[in-house]
């Protein structure tokens, strides 16, 4: 069995909060799909990414088709809707979990989380995914290799 393993939440379209939207370069009202999902490893959930995508660039993309897709999901973005990611920005900080993130991370509230919020760009330095994830680092660190 894969030590790493993923399970997608939910993938709704929705609005976006005002700041996600600035972030993809969205008009007001413009629609986003908003993408959740847990990240386990050996079992454990370390994990728990939201995902925000404009929608009218991924017509079709539902947690079937992302469960469904084996590999990246970058891969999938590129093979199916021809949305290739050449760069990314990320800010890193410190933060408490909520109730909510630390019933899907099986923690108490108020552990300490590693924020990571990635902003991915396409060609033309257009962004097109904001990526929030909550990392567990109590046994696992953080590692980042982009581009």
């Amino acid at each position: 069995r894969a030590a790493m393993a993923r399970r997608f939440l939910d993938c709704r379209r929705q609005r976006a909060p005002a700041h996600i939207a600035r972030l993809l370069g969205l008009s007001g009202g413009e629609a986003t799909l908003q993408v959740r999902r847990l990240l386990y490893f050996q079992g454990r959930p370390v994990v728990l990414d939201d995902i925000w995508l404009p929608a009218r660039m991924f017509k079709g993309l539902t947690s079937q088709r992302l469960s469904a897709y084996q590999g990246p999901m970058y891969g999938l973005f590129e093979t199916e809707f021809g949305v290739r990611m050449i760069r990314a920005e990320e800010q890193i900080r410190a933060v408490a979990a909520d109730a909510g993130a630390a019933a899907l991370l099986e923690l108490a509230p108020g552990t300490p989380l590693l924020s990571v919020t990635r902003v991915s760009y396409t060609y033309g330095d257009r962004p097109v995914e904001v990526r929030r994830g909550l990392y567990d680092t109590r046994a696992h660190h953080y590692r980042n290799e982009l581009g």
